[in-house]
């Protein structure tokens, strides 16, 4: 059990080494907090800091480990996000007509959620 928080303390700090994220540090102290409690892995929030709590669901598990990355993840993502509109139609072109196409269906539908963002 301690390798997969290891594990996704890792994931969490090399997602957010190119930024000062106080994110970080708090998935770091949630993992710790889980990690130093010798009972089962489930933790009341009010016995330590209710912010752990990310899923607010009363108790803190690895699920809140894993929203609070997923949270960091996507405040990146936003923060790095081109402001520019994305040619969907560019990218299709490029897929039907290339013989070994770089982008795949998922890059069209990533393109097309990034212009919706956008409007």
């Amino acid at each position: 059990m301690k390798k997969i928080f290891t594990l996704l303390f890792c994931v969490a700090a090399f997602s957010f080494a190119t930024s000062a994220n106080t994110n970080v540090e708090l998935v770091e102290q949630c993992i710790n907090v889980l990690l130093n409690n010798n009972g089962p892995s489930r933790v009341q929030a009010t016995e330590v800091n209710p912010v752990f709590d990310a899923n607010h669901d009363g108790v803190i598990t690895i699920a809140d480990v894993t929203t609070l990355i997923d949270q960091g993840l996507e405040q990146e993502m936003a923060n790095h996000a081109p402001s520019q509109k994305m040619d969907v139609d560019a990218i299709i072109d490029e897929i039907l007509t290339s013989d070994k196409p770089k982008a795949n269906i998922g890059d069209v539908n990533k393109a097309i959620e990034h212009n919706l963002k956008q409007e």
